[in-house]
């Protein structure tokens, strides 16, 4: 693929953890056992699922993503958790501890509301055009309403895999070679 997208833009919820913040008894502060295994205040383990580590390593580490930009696009009731819980996910492994989640990401649109207004801060902010944006969520709707505005969305009703991944990169190859 000779282009790769600007951005790449994740729902979190269902998307690439479970379970969803709302479903927490406890939320914030979150731990980190010696694992990497990641727990609520009430040791409900959050867990990233299919194949979210792997992408997010990828697009951490692999120097073809240098120049893309990682996004977290989540209308979650409870922004207070999400945060603390990027913050305490580790997607590399350094000495000097490694670089969380969070600390990948470029952009962190996380409030309720509908995520056509989560892409128009992200392209205010970053200048990106959509059509260099790539979106993963696991709600038909969401996409749906994202697509309007030329971004390459990818429904993952199963959480991130490695198919929705290659689909989505396939996708959006073949976008950028009708233009």
């Amino acid at each position: 693929m000779d282009k790769v997208p600007k951005l790449v833009a994740f729902d979190l919820d269902g998307t690439l953890w479970w379970p969803e913040m709302y479903m927490l008894d406890g939320g914030a502060p979150f731990r980190r056992d010696k694992s990497g295994a990641v727990y609520d205040k009430r040791n409900t383990r959050i867990e990233l699922m299919g194949a979210s580590l792997d992408v997010l390593r990828e697009l951490a580490s692999d120097p073809k993503w240098e120049h893309t930009k990682v996004a977290y696009v989540s209308r979650t009731e409870y922004p207070e958790w999400a945060i603390p819980c990027l913050k305490t996910f580790l997607i590399t492994e350094e000495k000097n501890g490694g670089r969380s989640m969070f600390d990948i990401s470029s952009h962190n649109e996380i409030y309720p509301g509908s995520k056509i207004t989560h892409f128009k801060a992200i392209h205010k902010d970053s200048g990106i055009p959509y059509e260099d944006m790539i979106f993963f969520d696991n709600e038909r709707w969401n996409i749906t309403e994202c697509a309007r505005l030329g971004i390459t969305c990818i429904y993952t009703p199963r959480g991130m895999t490695r198919e929705a991944w290659e689909k989505g990169l396939t996708e959006f190859a073949m976008s950028r070679a009708t233009r």
